[in-house]
């Protein structure tokens, strides 16, 4: 009844002041702090880690954050502000297709050690938590699903993995960002809707209003986000070396992973160093979006990325394919820039067309970041979050 009462709450007139009704309802009936276990499969940069610091930044003292990253993988842990306090612990996850007795036993360990008040797992890798949860402890339980590796899209999914959420996710909640996997949760993983709750992503747009750089520079095409092969960057890179055949431009791709060794050899077998850099991860990637002329992004699957939320805020153009609800999270002018998935030629086109015409880029960078303003609000995301907990907390 809760949980529903939340979805019905988020959807209608005068949002905030019914949050903060229901917020008074429901506090008395959770303990404070609320113990919170946290199951990444990584803590590595990323658009769900980012998420989680600014959650852990506006959620304030209420909330006592406990955080399991599987493959020890920590690197994210830098956005979290110095004021919030994280505890991480090591886990000695075994690879296993689904079942290991060893994790499960470690993670039943676990939940005796924290005695959380809420478990919440993250996306696919985090699965064996919720059956030692099912088998063990019962604790109330929160999934957030936030999209797919490269071995995954929202139209082809494992066979194996459907099964496993269908049967591991059928009394939890879970939580996701955008219509796209609303529905795939619902028709594909065939679970309840009632358990099912879309809560959008936001940014901090103030972060995201920095002065452009000086004018009379080289015209910078830009694209933030994990070196990952779902990003498919080398997508990215060859259809920029098509688009500026001028090289009036210059590409740069910030952020790290697995895909850096690939993406400097493609770099240089076309001979592009001059053109093309990767910069490396950045805690700050506003100064970033400051540089840039035009975003990009080349993904084969997102979902509704963080990324595109902070080139809209930062006022940026962009070019990307449409996956996810991307088409539907910029700008009406920007849409006709969002090209069908594997039509790189498409792709080419939009990009070139924004390099070409420096009017179009002020046009719908001005409306992207008045859509952002209006659309994206971090503060509305960090009470929903926080409606949640306090409700799953006091059950």
């Amino acid at each position: 009844m809760v949980f529903r009462d939340l979805q019905s709450g988020f959807a209608q007139e005068g949002e905030q002041r019914h949050l903060f009704r229901m917020e008074t309802d429901i506090r008395s009936a959770a303990r404070t702090p609320v113990r919170m276990l946290h199951v990444f499969p990584s803590f590595n940069f990323g658009g769900q880690q980012a998420r989680f610091a600014a959650l852990c930044g506006g959620l304030g003292r209420g909330f006592d954050h406990h955080v399991v990253c599987l493959d020890r993988q920590k690197g994210a842990s830098s956005l979290i502000p110095q004021a919030v306090k994280v505890t991480h612990y090591d886990f000695n996850m075994r690879k296993s297709k689904l079942l290991s007795f060893t994790n499960i036993a470690g993670f039943k360990k676990l939940f005796t050690q924290i005695q959380p008040d809420i478990l919440c797992t993250y996306n696919w890798g985090s699965l064996e938590a919720v059956l030692a949860n099912h088998l063990s402890s019962n604790i109330p339980h929160i999934h957030f699903e936030d999209g797919f590796g490269a071995d995954e899209t929202p139209d082809k999914q494992l066979p194996r993995r459907v099964l496993a959420r269908r049967l591991l996710l059928k009394r939890s909640k879970v939580v996701v960002p955008s219509e796209t996997l609303e529905h795939v949760a619902h028709k594909r993983w065939s679970l309840r809707e009632e358990n099912i709750l879309r809560i959008e992503n936001g940014v901090d747009y103030e972060r995201f209003q920095r002065s452009p750089v000086a004018q009379n520079r080289e015209l910078h095409v830009g694209a933030v986000g994990a070196l990952r092969p779902e990003k498919n960057f080398a997508r990215l890179i060859e259809t920029f070396l098509q688009a500026d055949q001028s090289k009036k431009a210059k590409l740069m791709i910030v952020g790290e992973g697995p895909e850096r060794d690939a993406l400097s050899a493609l770099i240089k077998r076309y001979d592009a160093a001059g053109l093309i850099s990767l910069p490396g991860q950045s805690d700050t990637p506003e100064d970033y979006y400051a540089t840039f002329d035009i975003f990009a992004l080349s993904s084969d699957t997102e979902q509704a990325p963080l990324t595109v939320m902070e080139a809209m805020a930062a006022g940026l153009p962009i070019a990307a394919t449409n996956v996810g609800d991307v088409a539907s999270m910029v700008s009406t002018e920007n849409r006709s820039f969002i090209t069908p998935l594997g039509d790189d030629d498409a792709f080419v086109l939009a990009l070139s067309h924004l390099i070409q015409n420096p009017d179009a880029r002020a046009t719908l960078g001005a409306a992207n970041r008045k859509k952002a303003k209006a659309a994206f609000d971090l503060s509305t995301m960090i009470e929903k979050h926080r409606l949640l907990y306090l409700a799953m907390a006091a059950r």
